[in-house]
């Protein structure tokens, strides 16, 4: 016996349309031998499309609940405990998505806690292309669950340069507070990128509590997330990086996404202002975003740098989710631009999602005074882009603009 647990025949009033949909699959498998042996069965199977695959079990869910398969198929270590709970836990959130455990056993006690963690089907080791083809049948028959992207994700967008220098972190500052004062959305702003750490600077903060001490916190949960954020009049919350470098902490992969998990529970929209470099805590920041923004300018190196991350982000199969990877031209010129939007889509491959405006003088002048373009000069060219960007992102048309605070002593915003 090979599989134990499966679902109906299917659902009266189900069209012929719906059973023929190609089923998605994403793989959590830990050993060598377990994925070889699932490649094989995999291969040539009519109606499967593999659409992410992961080593580990925990950033292989989070993958999951952003390219929301039909069927994740989850390798069950022989200490099935731990990975039973997580799998558990992922169908309370992800009911729709169809859970396949593939284990060395087929013990009646190893059968009855996976029925009750929400499995399928158990499916024997090696893995069988026949009783894979017929547990896949029954999912698309049954309906058990529905296809990419019709539940809707959490919004946390991340703004990532591939190259260094090209605006990111003052495009990350300037959405956050758009969102929270043209729009109303709740929002906060994390900042990821130790090497730089302007995102307090940027908004005229100092960072008198920063990640730095999250990380030092006996454990990262919401409560210690909310003591260490800061507060700008916008109504932005953010995540700094400490200014002292010598109170640099080294964050984790886990409590980057312990940060980020805190942040979303609590506001409506998390921007994230990425490292650029692709290191396991990207990975965790990416693994979890609903937008992707690769900023860049274009220029031959910007666009080189830009092919190299779509490149990264199409094996990881985070390209899978249409749309979930933005490509954003900052310092765009329509004037005098020796390379064109049209030749930028046709060395990607891809046309840019949204242009923000050649507005050096203005953002140069808001970067030094610690002012957000769009809160201090909501009708400069470059701050509309940004507010028209945070729209789109969203699905929401800009309000009238906000009116500007009024400025104190040293040009910062004099709080009341």
């Amino acid at each position: 016996m090979s599989e134990v647990t499966h679902g109906g025949n299917g659902r009266p009033g189900e069209s012929e349309s719906d059973a023929l949909q190609p089923i998605t699959l994403l793989l959590i498998l830990n050993g060598d031998r377990d994925r070889d042996s699932t490649r094989a069965a995999l291969e040539g199977l009519p109606g499967v499309e593999v659409v992410g695959e992961r080593t580990e079990l925990r950033s292989g869910l989070l993958l999951a609940r952003q390219v929301r398969p039909r069927v994740v198929l989850l390798d069950l270590p022989d200490a099935y405990e731990e990975s039973l709970s997580a799998a558990g836990s992922f169908k309370l959130d992800a009911p729709d998505i169809a859970l396949f455990l593939l284990s060395n056993s087929l013990d009646p006690q190893v059968l009855l806690k996976a029925i009750r963690a929400g499995a399928q089907e158990v499916l024997k080791k090696p893995l069988d292309k026949v009783h894979l083809q017929e547990a896949v049948e029954r999912v698309s028959r049954s309906g058990a669950a529905r296809s990419a992207g019709e539940t809707r994700a959490r919004s946390i967008i991340t703004v990532f340069g591939p190259k260094g220098g090209v605006g990111t972190s003052t495009i990350a500052a300037n959405l956050a507070v758009s969102f929270k004062a043209h729009y109303g959305v709740t929002v906060a702003l994390a900042d990821f990128d130790h090497a730089s750490g302007d995102a307090a600077n940027l908004l005229g903060l100092k960072a008198e509590h920063s990640i730095a001490d999250l990380v030092r916190a006996p454990r990262v949960d919401s409560p210690t997330v909310h003591m260490n954020l800061l507060h700008h009049h916008s109504g932005a919350s953010v995540l700094a990086q400490p200014e002292d470098l010598h109170n640099l902490e080294i964050v984790t992969p886990a409590q980057a996404g312990g940060a980020v998990d805190a942040l979303s529970s609590s506001f409506e929209v998390v921007v994230i202002d990425a490292p650029h470099t692709f290191d396991e805590v990207s990975l965790e920041l990416f693994d979890r975003s609903t937008s992707i923004l690769v900023v860049l300018e274009l220029s031959v190196p910007g666009i080189r740098a830009a092919r190299r991350a779509l490149d990264v982000f199409e094996r990881l199969h985070y390209t899978a989710v249409p749309d979930r990877v933005k490509l954003i031209v900052n310092r765009y010129s329509r004037s005098r631009g020796l390379i064109s939007l049209d030749q930028l889509a046709e060395a990607l491959q891809t046309r840019a999602y949204h242009t923000i405006e050649n507005d050096y003088q203005r953002i140069f002048t808001s970067v030094n005074a610690g002012r957000p373009l769009c809160l201090d000069d909501p009708d400069a060219p470059a701050a509309r882009d940004i507010v028209a960007l945070a729209g789109k992102l969203i699905n929401r048309e800009a309000p009238g603009a906000p009116e500007p605070p009024r400025k104190g002593f040293f040009g910062r915003m004099a709080h009341r």
